[in-house]
């Protein structure tokens, strides 16, 4: 594992096209921030600091290249907010529908403050999305806590939800949106259902 993770590593160094692979992807990084910014309210825009970075996931789960934009204030949060494809592939669509999730408070974000709405509360019934397929990746659960946050995640930094899935495991919730949890119903001997 430790010479595999080298040769990753150095990998670019010997790769003629790697300088010029650097420059296409800040270019790309440097439209979506441009796309970004033609979206954001003007007014939201006083003391913001956008920076968008492509991020390898090593997680099998889930995309293997994320573009993360990170809304930073200067007198409130600092927000990253990701989308699971390469920088290339982000249209205005893409960061739109990102900023349409109940959970960006951009507004609040500006002035130091967290989530502003969110769907569910302790003890919801709900499902997550766990898998790929957009039918059979859900796992039934309930949820744990809000306003969950890693002793490891950057200061701002916080999750929705933290749900305890039937089978056991506790996952958390990036985004109060139906495409990663919805309402779940709980029915008698079984675990969540959809409605």
């Amino acid at each position: 594992v430790y010479q595999e993770n080298l040769i990753m590593k150095f990998a670019g160094l010997f790769d003629p096209n790697a300088q010029q692979d650097k420059a296409a992807e800040r270019r790309e990084c440097e439209r979506v921030k441009q796309l970004a910014l033609n979206i954001i309210p003007e007014a939201i825009q006083v003391g913001l600091h956008i920076n968008v970075a492509q991020v390898a996931c090593g997680d099998p789960t889930c995309a293997p290249i994320d573009t993360v934009i990170t809304l930073t204030w200067q007198e409130g949060l600092s927000k990253p907010l990701g989308l699971p494809m390469t920088a290339a592939e982000v249209t205005t669509e893409h960061i739109q529908y990102l900023l349409e999730d109940p959970t960006v408070n951009l507004e609040g974000w500006q002035k130091g403050e967290e989530f502003s709405n969110l769907r569910f509360e302790v003890n919801d019934a709900v499902e997550c999305r766990i898998g790929e397929d957009p039918i059979t990746g859900w796992a039934p659960g309930k949820v744990l806590k809000l306003m969950y946050r890693e002793d490891n995640w950057p200061p701002g930094v916080c999750a929705p939800y933290q749900v305890e899935l039937d089978d056991g495991r506790l996952i958390f919730a990036p985004h109060d949106i139906d495409q990663v949890i919805r309402k779940g119903v709980k029915t008698e001997g079984e675990g969540v259902e959809t409605e």
